[in-house]
């Protein structure tokens, strides 16, 4: 496993002064830069070399606009930028492009709740959008990946197992963060729900999230926060070493921690998880180039 979170940049000449930092944390994945989508060919491949060349995987990048928009042309345009991330990942030799679902919901937020992204109709609506947006593009060294969310049907391991084999499509995987997929029952057994998903999805994973979950008792209705790991009920045994058994160059990011300092105690109680179960983040060194294990 590679280690990421809070630490990036943005051009190939800041890398060598980043491995500092990234070291004194035993981190080895950088998501793309921000400017991905605008970089010319030529300097995502020198991006892509130097940070090769440093020992480090680029693990993703997102797209974060709201693919079921109602609006056709911007569903178009949207489609389109996932696809010029792509194009551009490729290049770089970044691992993965992330959307979620999203939501037909008018307020055109990708995280509004809709009750048609539910439904079977919804399900067959955005399969054809995750097909446009893979169409004809040659992906040896990226995929789009889809993160689950609560408010579409792409939350449960069951239905996203059936959703991507239906698919049908090597380059449309599942970008992991088990925290997304927890249910109500599920936040009592974690545990279960981390071997119910590694045993379905094992082969279609192309990265993960880290991050805890913790339920806010004194809401009144269901509320429920991201916390440091080990503040929440993640079973992170059950989590590492399901990941642990993929892809030793699988990226996994930490994200939304407000703080260097929070990221920074994030990945030392990482590291501490890994050790008790006998697995580890890698340093610093060459990728796995192997096809076995690639998204």
């Amino acid at each position: 496993m590679r280690l990421g979170g809070w630490y990036s940049a943005e051009r190939a000449e800041d890398l060598p002064a980043l491995c500092e930092r990234l070291d004194a944390h035993g981190l080895s994945a950088i998501p793309a830069p921000n400017r991905i989508a605008e970089m010319p060919d030529d300097e995502c491949v020198a991006f892509g070399q130097t940070a090769g060349d440093l020992g480090l995987v680029i693990g993703e990048t997102g797209m974060w606009e709201n693919l079921m928009t109602s609006d056709p042309a911007r569903r178009a345009e949207r489609i389109e930028r996932v696809r010029t991330l792509l194009r551009k990942a490729e290049l770089m030799g970044c691992r993965c492009v992330i959307s979620l679902v999203g939501s037909g919901h008018p307020s055109d937020s990708m995280l509004a709740p809709d009750g048609s992204m539910l439904t079977a109709e919804g399900q067959r609506a955005f399969r054809e959008v995750a097909l446009r947006i893979v169409d004809g593009l040659e992906l040896e060294h990226t995929c789009y990946a889809i993160e689950p969310w609560r408010t579409s049907f792409f939350y449960r391991p069951e239905d996203i197992r059936a959703f991507l084999d239906e698919v049908g499509h090597a380059n449309v995987r599942l970008h992991l963060d088990l925290v997304n997929m927890v249910g109500r029952r599920d936040y009592f057994d974690t545990a279960g729900l981390a071997e119910r998903t590694f045993a379905l999805l094992s082969d279609r994973i192309a990265a993960a999230h880290l991050k805890d979950l913790r339920w806010d008792h004194e809401h009144m209705q269901i509320k429920w926060d991201e916390v440091l790991v080990g503040d929440g009920v993640m079973d992170y045994d059950a989590y590492l070493g399901g990941l642990a058994a993929l892809d030793p160059d699988l990226p996994c990011f930490c994200e939304h921690l407000a703080t260097e300092a929070e990221y920074k105690e994030n990945f030392a109680r990482l590291h501490r998880a890994a050790d008790r179960i006998g697995a580890r983040f890698l340093p610093r060194g060459p990728a796995d180039t192997r096809k076995e294990g690639r998204p």
